[in-house]
């Protein structure tokens, strides 16, 4: 469960939270002055963002890396024929999500 926190609060029971952080999977994010300053959450529960964002840049880089890819086998391609064959293939996937749900 996600609480907030004053800061003041925050370090006066430090213990009490990192108890509850580890024992009941509680996060919190501290305030000072009325705005968000810090995040206080458990270690697994750090791993498994850092885990995120690390599987999120692999895959930004590799969705350019099959851009580039792209990009280079139609580099003689009119670009009109690249619009026309991205509109049609846009088209015929809706048409099968269209069926997909019409199936069920």
């Amino acid at each position: 469960m996600v609480k907030t926190v004053d800061l003041k609060e925050a370090t006066n029971n430090l213990q009490k939270l990192l108890e509850e952080i580890t024992e009941e999977d509680n996060q919190y994010i501290i305030k000072s002055n009325g705005q968000n300053i810090a995040v206080l959450l458990s270690y697994n529960d750090y791993q498994d963002f850092t885990a995120y964002q690390k599987r999120k840049e692999r895959s930004k880089k590799r969705f350019f890396e099959i851009v580039d890819q792209i990009r280079e086998r139609n580099k003689d391609v009119p670009y009109e024929q690249i619009e026309k064959d991205v509109a049609q293939a846009v088209a015929e996937v809706k048409q099968m999500e269209l069926e997909k749900l019409q199936n069920q």
